[in-house]
């Protein structure tokens, strides 16, 4: 039951839709802003600061700054996990979205005013990670829950503007913010998006009386549990994987031992596993001889929605690759493109406006794969599938890294290729985010059974950061001159080459394999 007005009866478009859409648009403006000029920023301000062209120095900086860009992406996109949470068993999406976006906007200013300090800045950025992530959840699922029985229909519409809203607000700041820094210095260039996520933060306050607002439901400790061990296994991964780099594997490989006897102690006990739930029912498989025996015992649809539940888990082991790669096109090819002839059509563009046209791709492939080349394959009898569509993304994301890795090995030789060439690796890789991305989403959403959706989409969100860690660890070690540090240069791109290459052979050969059921009723 909703404690605040709604349009029952009606049928008319939510009035409170407004302050959402209007909220999400500054507040995309605010972190692609951001992210736009974050690491050329931190290359020139805190870790080359001399303007050094010692190639050693260059390329420490480049690593310690495009390293800590994926930790920030990286923490972003874990921290959805604490923000469901709160929102689901304590404040509800309401309260949730408007306190994280009040530490998020104080973030935004504090990165403004702290362009000289390495160490405030730093903390700055951790409050617009906790603000960010926290309300990634909460924001397009309360769009949905503005809706009711009678204007369900016009939901679609709301969701095509809330995602409008997300692309306007990320091409106008990719195309602005690089160039107010560029003319008027990092602090107008930080403080215009802390204007603007100031800016959402009272539009969506707003909309206070207006919203329909679900109550959260029953506190669930069990799930707590399970999703507070992830986060810090994830963390402990991340930990160990980057030390065992550099500091040797014994240490780590001890600390692993005694997490794994810890783990094991806990599922001996069978803590947090009631019969039927998620853990329970596995338990009982792997101590009862397999899905056989615990389909007697709990029926055979309950325990297929758990074996659907891992085959998704099984695709998505795939995906972190992907991110790991795209989330480069937001750091490394910044710092690339700064070493290129940026003239391109008549017009002389700054280094790190030229993501914008990844978002414009997208905006012009996601009509022609669906009208045109999907039908066109389905027709001549290439039957167009979702592990089908990911497959080939990979392919396509291995390919772009391929015109990256020949643009660098031109800057390498001392040339100065024109930014053409990295726009052509931007229309390949955003053919790949289409195919592996979107179709991911869906096939997210279509193969996971009703009760394991929310949580699925989560473990969705957690591929981004994955990713996003893997080239944290690459990059950390290239700076301090660990094992990755002989893969400089074009080396760099081309080792991503072959993890892509490698990890799209592997999920070419697999896929087949894994069956494909829609949950969709």
């Amino acid at each position: 039951m909703a404690d605040t007005p709604t349009n029952q009866k009606t049928g008319k478009f939510p009035s409170s839709i407004k302050y959402i859409i209007g909220n999400e648009a500054a507040e995309r403006f605010n972190y692609y802003g951001l992210r736009a000029i974050l690491t050329t920023f931190m290359v020139a301000q805190f870790y080359n600061h001399s303007g050094s062209t010692d190639p050693d120095v260059v390329q420490a900086a480049e690593a310690t700054a495009n390293a800590k860009t994926h930790d920030f992406v990286a923490m972003t996109y874990l921290l959805p996990m604490f923000g469901g949470m709160v929102a689901d068993w304590f404040w509800g999406k309401y309260k949730t979205i408007l306190w994280l976006s009040i530490v998020y906007a104080c973030g935004s200013v504090m990165v403004a005013l702290s362009v000289d300090s390495e160490v405030m800045f730093t903390t700055s950025l951790m409050l617009i990670a906790l603000g960010a992530g926290g309300i990634k959840p909460c924001v397009s699922a309360n769009v949905g829950d503005q809706f009711d029985e009678s204007n369900s229909h016009l939901i679609s519409k709301a969701f095509d503007a809330f995602y409008a809203s997300i692309n306007a607000g990320s091409v106008l700041s990719i195309l602005l913010i690089p160039y107010l820094k560029s003319h008027y210095g990092p602090t107008v260039a930080f403080g215009v998006p802390a204007i603007a996520m100031a800016i959402a933060v009272i539009f969506f306050w707003a909309g206070r009386n207006q919203y329909r607002r679900i109550p959260p439901p029953k506190f669930d400790s069990n799930r707590m549990v399970i999703l507070l061990t992830a986060f810090f296994s994830l963390v402990a991964s991340y930990v160990y994987f980057d030390k065992m780099l550099h500091r040797g594997i014994g240490p780590v490989l001890g600390a692993w031992a005694v997490l794994v006897l810890v783990l094991a102690f806990v599922f001996k006990k069978q803590w947090f596993a009631k019969p039927g739930n998620f853990i329970g029912i596995n338990l009982y498989a792997m101590t009862n001889g397999g899905f056989g025996a615990a389909a007697k015992e709990y029926g055979e649809e309950t325990v297929e929605g758990i074996k659907a539940v891992w085959r998704v888990l099984s695709v998505f082991a795939f995906i972190p690759v992907f991110w790991a790669l795209w989330d480069q096109s937001q750091s490394e090819w910044v710092v690339q493109a700064t070493k290129m002839d940026l003239n391109f059509m008549g017009i002389t563009w700054e280094a790190e406006q030229i993501s914008f046209v990844n978002a414009a791709f997208i905006l012009a492939f996601i009509p022609l794969f669906s009208f045109v080349i999907f039908p066109f394959f389905n027709k001549i009898g290439l039957k167009v599938t979702p592990l089908r569509k990911i497959g080939v993304g990979f392919v396509l994301t291995a390919f772009s890294f391929v015109i990256i890795a020949i643009i660098q090995g031109w800057i390498d030789a001392g040339q100065t290729p024109n930014i053409g060439w990295q726009i052509l690796a931007f229309v390949v890789l955003t053919a790949g985010e289409v195919l592996i991305s979107i179709t991911g989403l869906e096939y997210a959403y279509t193969q996971s059974p009703p009760s394991m959706k929310s949580t699925i989409m989560a473990c969705w969100l957690i591929t981004v950061t994955l990713g996003n860690l893997l080239v944290s660890v690459i990059q950390n070690n290239i700076k301090d001159g660990g094992f990755f540090a002989q893969f400089h240069g074009a080396g760099f791109f081309w080792l991503f080459v072959g993890i892509c290459a490698a990890t799209a052979v592997l999920f070419i050969l697999i896929s087949p394999r894994i069956k494909e059921r829609s949950y969709i009723v």
